[in-house]
């Protein structure tokens, strides 16, 4: 049944946030590399997501990323009973908690994680130890902040085939099949200090699974799992170039799993929701050995929610739960949190007098 937004008969009114899909421009002193806008969503999937809100009966406020943001949200932002964020940023490991966080500072409510989760999650490396601590299997790994590191790496690792990717990057960011598998100790080096002199945070270099691809996901409050998928793609590596902005790049099926593999998916990302307290939506990939063992990769708070494009959609859409009906179980579950601790604050101190 279609949820009524509405309180005393009046619409509620949501905050739209969301990244200008235009490349940054360079300057002197700042050089963005060429895939820095590839988590952006496309004016296509804007459009959709602000059309779908007007749709389920919210009015919408914009507020692109541009140079009067903040004067935009100083004056509007108070007319605003949710705020729904797709911004994605850039060069801040922090970037997709900028949003969550000055919600939090205004006293609104917001469909997502809190800023910290999502700083947590942002770093591959930090999110794996989580999962060490939680006794989630992921594979080996080193984390490089520098060159320096790559000494602290024992050298039968590199008779292994491994893989290396940027820490702090999403959508497939900094990964190519040319070039993120490894079995040889000089290109690993050559590879990591190119990454790192574009990606900055830190490399992630870790064992390679060459395996079955899945992703999982939870949506809602109370908790809803979503049915596990499969990713598959041309030349076997989920990364930026097959994650396409224009149309669906993967195939995605729901494969009959054994009961080992789903009984750890599912678990691990219940675990994983629970522990680090995550809110509303989240989907984790995973991937498997040659033996079938499955291990975790990362986990995303933002998940892409496009149309046309993103895969969590299909997995709500596999329950029954078509994209309307999507949006409204995500604004729901956040408004339940209006007056939750983490906004009293802002409520009392910052929010201006409605």
């Amino acid at each position: 049944m279609r949820q009524n937004f509405e309180r005393k008969n009046k619409k509620l009114t949501l905050g739209f946030v969301y990244d200008l899909p235009m490349k940054l421009e360079n300057s002197a002193q700042m050089i963005f590399p060429d895939d820095a806008s590839g988590e952006w969503e496309t004016q296509n999937t804007i459009e959709k997501i602000i059309q779908t809100w007007e749709e389920i009966g919210f009015s919408v406020i914009l507020f692109p990323m541009d140079n009067s943001f903040l004067k935009n949200w100083s004056e509007k932002s108070s007319q605003c009973s949710l705020i729904h964020s797709v911004v994605e940023g850039w060069g801040s490991l922090a970037r997709e908690g900028w949003i969550p966080s000055l919600c939090e500072i205004s006293g609104i409510p917001f469909i997502g994680s809190d800023p910290f989760t999502q700083s947590i999650c942002m770093s591959k490396s930090q999110i794996k130890l989580t999962c060490q601590y939680l006794n989630i299997p992921t594979s080996p790994f080193y984390i490089i902040k520098n060159p320096k590191d790559l000494r602290n790496i024992p050298r039968n690792f590199f008779n292994e085939t491994h893989f290396i990717k940027p820490d702090g990057e999403g959508s497939g960011m900094g990964i190519n099949a040319t070039y993120s598998i490894s079995n040889s100790k000089t290109h690993t080096e050559k590879i990591t200090h190119a990454l790192l002199e574009k990606y900055p945070h830190g490399v992630l270099i870790e064992k390679f699974l060459n395996g079955a691809e899945y992703t999982s996901g939870i949506i809602g409050s109370p908790i809803q799992n979503l049915p596990i998928a499969q990713i598959e793609v041309d030349d076997g590596i989920y990364g930026l170039t097959n994650k396409s902005k224009d149309y669906m790049g993967e195939k995605v099926t729901f494969p009959k799993l054994t009961k080992k593999i789903e009984k750890i998916i599912k678990k691990g990302t219940e675990d994983l929701f629970q522990f680090l307290d995550m809110k509303d939506f989240v989907r984790m990939d995973w991937r498997c050995d040659e033996n079938d063992n499955v291990y975790f990769l990362e986990a995303n708070t933002l998940p892409g929610i496009s149309y046309y494009y993103s895969v969590l959609p299909m997995m709500a859409e596999k329950t029954g739960i078509n994209y309307i009906q999507l949006f409204e179980t995500l604004a729901e579950s956040a408004l339940k949190r209006s007056y939750d601790r983490n906004l009293w604050y802002g409520k009392t101190r910052i929010q201006h007098k409605k």
